[in-house]
């Protein structure tokens, strides 16, 4: 075995399980500025809300409505999803404000006991990975063939890419209805705790609603995020699964959630500049995504930045046989090929800034989200390459860089 097979297949799996499930409640414990106590499995408050969140996730994929069908694997499945993601959004918002007025200690509550919070998330999402992982060995749903590996990377990346749980698909459900909805109240309830424990401030506001635009704009377009490459490509395992149950609620809350702990110092004036610099990034990012979609649904017949779009024709095997595709090399997709994760970093980088003056702990999530997305650059052009071959190749010599002009 080679080095790289030997750190990919049985270092590397043991070293970030056992790392980032003990990383989260180090955070916790770092940005509270308390000393409160807490258990590995969690307590009772804490079951509380993990429970209620996740019935409320559950029921928003068990009411009847519109369904979308996203692109068919390989092996010939295709996944069914429900289309109700904004409407879930608003709702869950407005309820858990409502129930903030009427109990308005609940955010005190949820940042004092953070940290149980985060060893029930823990506990779930590792009782959810070790199913996924005997049920893809033993009983999976649908009839692909894949190479046995190493047991704990095996747990790591997941078993079946599209699996089922309780009639629901399991990557929409930790993902969008549980990971960012927690993402989304913590913020919100993060900083209605810290505007009662050290009085209002415009910039924990701005931290806060930057993260809850971003938010909106997600469930708005929930189903394109369907045709993205993980959730194409990547398994169902610890790697997304526990991610968006434990890893999301802890470090993508962090900023808000070290304001509370440790009030801002930026003032009135410096918070609006950051709003405003975090709403050019969300726009942009906005129209990344759009001119795909709008491209997508035109079948290349459209118009960007006031000129017909350009593309170039791309072939791939499915299980139905021989497809087309068309990779765009209009707009802002002509500039490099992934300036959408640019404007992604922008934004990360403004709801952060209002943590300016207490080091660099506030902006450990713009930091891990470089790593993430540049990584991410490298593996989304792996895998395009291997399923466009000659094709992707040509893409790269039309548009040359990858998230930078003339830069990177």
């Amino acid at each position: 075995m080679d080095v790289y097979n030997l750190l990919r297949y049985n270092v590397g799996p043991p070293v970030m399980v056992v790392t980032t499930t003990v990383g989260v409640q180090y955070l916790a414990e770092l940005g509270g500025g308390n000393s409160s106590s807490w258990s590995l499995l969690g307590d009772a408050h804490s079951w509380s809300v993990v429970g209620l969140t996740l019935l409320w996730a559950l029921l928003s994929l068990w009411v009847p409505g519109k369904v979308f069908c996203g692109p068919q694997t390989s092996f010939g499945y295709t996944p069914v999803y429900k289309a109700n993601g904004f409407q879930f959004f608003v709702v869950s918002l407005l309820t858990f404000l409502a129930v903030v007025l009427l109990y308005p200690t609940i955010p005190l509550d949820l940042f004092h006991n953070f940290k149980n919070i985060l060893a029930s998330c823990n506990v779930l999402a590792f009782v959810l990975c070790l199913y996924l992982l005997v049920r893809g060995k033993v009983a999976p749903e649908a009839a692909e063939v894949i190479e046995p590996k190493p047991l704990l990377y095996e747990f790591y990346r997941g078993m079946e890419l599209h699996p089922r749980l309780l009639g629901v698909d399991v990557k929409q459900l930790t993902n969008c209805r549980f990971g960012l909805l927690a993402w989304e109240l913590l913020v919100v309830a993060f900083f209605l705790a810290g505007w009662e424990r050290n009085g209002f401030s415009m910039a924990h506001l701005v931290c806060a609603a930057l993260q809850t635009i971003y938010l909106a704009k997600f469930y708005w377009w929930e189903t394109g995020y369907f045709n993205t490459l993980d959730i194409i490509l990547d398994r169902a395992g610890y790697y997304i699964c526990w991610g968006c149950l434990v890893f999301v609620p802890s470090l993508y809350t962090f900023s808000s959630y070290y304001l509370v702990a440790h009030p801002p110092t930026v003032s009135t004036v410096g918070a609006m500049i950051i709003f405003a610099l975090g709403l050019v990034a969300i726009m942009l990012n906005y129209r990344v995504d759009w001119e795909k979609e709008h491209f997508r649904a035109h079948d290349g017949k459209c118009d960007l930045w006031g000129r017909p779009a350009t593309y170039i024709e791309a072939q791939y095997t499915s299980a139905a046989g021989p497809k087309q595709s068309k990779l765009l090399t209009s707009g802002f997709w002509g500039c490099a090929r992934h300036l959408n994760y640019t404007f992604e970093l922008m934004l990360a980088l403004a709801w952060c800034l209002p943590g300016l003056g207490h080091g660099i702990w506030p902006f450990l999530y713009a930091i891990f989200l470089t790593i993430l997305l540049v990584h991410r650059v490298f593996r989304d052009e792996e895998k395009c390459r291997d399923k466009y071959g000659a094709a992707w190749d040509k893409y790269c010599r039309e548009v040359p860089y990858r998230m930078v002009p003339f830069v990177f």
